[in-house]
């Protein structure tokens, strides 16, 4: 993408398009900037490689990549919580967050994505805020996927110095798909898509013929017993106050919600779709239903087909039931699976992470070093910047840090949502190739459900969560007056199109 040229502004009507020209031009496809690479004059059309397939799987790869991880959810709240929460919470949650994503990514098809929006709607340093909390917690959770790809190779604790090789070698070689481009991490994804769902798939249809309804109905206590022999079901079903107090809300919600989120991480492509009319509402259908499917199908066939006690439902268990349904041959294709769709994850997060934060460059918040692109058209010092962060990351537990990645994204997701209410109200006159077919009032109604979940869940965080939330806000501040300082001192450069709010 071609970098914002030094003299011009960013007036919200420089996103207008040519009567007839339906696919949205880039904010900075004018004429590049001098600290950019040959290559990355190109047209913007040109540059254009994400229709509705690439965009669709690149997006169910940063919200869910296959249903591993789920085990927990039905561990914290039993079967029938667990399969209720995942058939109702995406209605009221990944279906707005979806469509706003496919309205406000048509309207400013720029690489920063969810900054954009913030920004034009409240000013840059709110903008700045929304793109620091999105980036900290998408590059944490980055963190996590190469731990889990190591813990399905091998069960065994490896000694700090293997780990640490393998880990620093396998973010390396998966950056380099990254710095490749989006052609080549989408076509990864196509490819991981098809081995990865294909074992769940086979598991779905023959285990529906071993499914046992009465499963569905037992409490998280009743699922203590191994078999349904002897096991007082009752409870469930006609004792409601018993059956809630067995549930722990905390785990289940934090499980759910994890699962179930990170739609917004698509607008990072924004400027990558072709024809994004048509292209962002299709995606994000395909997107959310592949989602809910991915994840509601195994775990009905999972819970109905296998007698199961509350403690057998933690990660990998998906793995056990795919062995007991068809044998230990779709058990061991499963725990592959696994593998593969940890790689997927990495790379579609990964990628939007980079693009989030060379988006924020070309708005002049960071640093003009993010914005360079390599040959392939990737942000290669925003690659570079994610993946050692990632590398360090990867050593912390990750099931202590799932909490405040939920807490920071709730924190952000507040922030889009009301911009997304403000630029409706402010600037109704940008061109929106897609918009949701709702007025204003509608909107809100809309968004109530959300709004209440975001609610529930900075409740829901421990007092720690709080704290850490806290500490990583101050240290937001203090990076960013060490960049304004180093700016003053010339250390680096911004991009001149926010050169007159930069400061």
């Amino acid at each position: 993408m071609s970098p914002v040229p030094a003299v011009e502004a960013r007036p919200e009507f420089r996103r207008r398009n040519p009567p007839g020209d339906d696919a949205v031009p880039s904010p900075d496809s004018a004429v590049p900037s001098p600290d950019s690479s040959p290559d990355s004059s190109s047209s913007a059309s040109s540059r254009r490689t994400l229709g509705v397939t690439s965009l669709a799987l690149l997006t169910y790869y940063a919200v869910s990549g296959g249903p591993f991880g789920i085990e927990p959810a039905v561990a914290a709240g039993g079967p029938l919580a667990a399969i209720a929460c995942f058939a109702i919470m995406p209605l009221f949650w990944s279906v707005p967050e979806a469509l706003i994503t496919a309205e406000l990514s048509s309207a400013y098809p720029e690489a920063s994505g969810y900054v954009a929006w913030v920004e034009e709607a409240f000013g840059e340093k709110a903008g700045l805020v929304e793109g620091y909390l999105s980036w900290t917690s998408g590059v944490a959770d980055n963190a996590v996927y190469p731990v889990l790809f190591l813990q399905y190779l091998t069960s065994e604790a490896l000694p700090f110095g293997r780990k640490m090789a393998f880990l620093t070698a396998a973010n390396a070689g998966l950056t380099y798909v990254s710095y490749r481009g989006l052609e080549v991490v989408g076509a990864v994804a196509s490819l991981v898509a098809a081995m990865e769902l294909l074992p769940f798939a086979i598991m779905c249809v023959v285990g529906a013929f071993q499914i046992d309804p009465e499963r569905f109905f037992k409490s998280a206590d009743d699922m203590a017993c191994l078999s349904s022999d002897g096991c007082v079901s009752a409870r469930a079903t006609d004792d409601w106050s018993a059956w809630s107090r067995s549930i722990a809300w905390a785990p289940l919600m934090n499980n759910i919600f994890w699962n179930i989120n990170y739609f917004d991480t698509a607008s990072a492509f924004a400027g990558e779709v072709k024809d994004p009319g048509r292209t962002w509402p299709r995606a994000m259908f395909f997107a959310v239903l592949l989602v809910v499917l991915n994840y509601l199908l195994p775990l009905l066939v999972a819970i109905g087909a296998t007698s199961s006690s509350r403690q057998d439902w933690q990660e990998g268990y998906l793995a056990a039931a795919a062995a007991h349904i068809g044998g230990p041959w779709l058990g061991a294709w499963t725990v592959f699976a696994a593998a593969l769709s940890n790689l997927a994850l990495y790379q579609a997060e990964m990628s939007a992470n980079a693009f989030t934060l060379m988006g924020m460059a070309q708005r002049g918040l960071v640093p003009a070093a993010f914005a360079r692109r390599s040959p392939y058209g990737t942000p290669t010092c925003a690659l570079l910047a994610s993946a050692g962060i990632i590398v360090v990351m990867s050593f912390f537990p990750f099931m202590e840090i799932v909490e405040v990645l939920n807490l920071l994204y709730c924190f952000a997701l507040a922030l889009e949502f009301a911009a997304f209410l403000q630029l409706r109200q402010t600037k109704p006159h940008v061109p929106r190739p897609y918009r949701i077919p709702l007025n204003t009032c509608g909107c809100v109604l809309m968004l109530l459900p959300a709004n209440v979940l975001l609610v529930v869940m900075i409740g829901l965080a421990s007092r720690t969560s709080h704290a850490i939330c806290g500490s990583v806000l101050v240290a937001g501040v203090l990076l960013y007056r060490f960049q304004h300082y180093g700016r003053r001192r010339g250390w680096w450069t911004f991009r001149e199109s926010g050169e007159d709010k930069a400061r």
